[in-house]
């Protein structure tokens, strides 16, 4: 999916390492309240991002050759679940963070999904305000499920104002 200035597309092995350095950067701009110290430098597993490449689940902004941004999916619930989204701060506010969405979005159709989840925090304007605008709305996941699980272990690692998050796909 090609976009103003930049592609969506699934991410070659050889950048699977430069994900970890957005996901750094972006982590940046969390308060130590919002993202722990001790979770601030945590990066996705190499072998989470491998597995997910190859599953068709993992997809960078692309500017010129160089990833400056990405989205990991997975399936939760028999649902895609945006599990990570992030794009490196020197390309905020560029429409990277929204044409990953779409594109999350448009796989979640490919996929005969019904809706697409994510869990995120709920007071930083980049994030549950930023979603709600692209037609997610808050939920309470099922007691029981794998949603709630997430959910109490971000709680149990030190992540507070973390809400659920849902977008029904058409």
């Amino acid at each position: 999916m090609i976009e103003d200035g930049f592609l969506i597309r699934p991410p070659e092995a050889a950048e699977l390492p430069l994900l970890a350095r957005i996901e750094r950067r972006a982590a940046r701009l969390f308060s130590p309240e919002d993202l722990p110290s001790a979770l601030s430098e945590h990066t996705l597993p190499a072998g989470m991002l491998s597995d997910a490449r190859d599953a068709g689940l993992l997809w960078v902004a692309d500017s010129g050759g160089q990833p400056i941004g990405f989205a990991l999916a997975q399936m939760l619930d028999g649902q895609l679940h945006l599990a990570e989204m992030d794009v490196d701060p020197s390309h905020a506010r560029r429409g990277i963070g929204s044409a990953l969405l779409r594109h999350t979005l448009a796989q979640a159709g490919l996929r005969a999904c019904a809706a697409v989840t994510l869990t995120t925090f709920a007071h930083l304007p980049w994030n549950a305000p930023f979603y709600r605008r692209h037609g997610f709305l808050a939920f309470e996941p099922p007691a029981g499920s794998a949603l709630a699980d997430q959910l109490r272990a971000e709680a149990a690692a030190g992540l507070r104002n973390r809400v659920a998050m849902r977008r029904g796909i058409a």
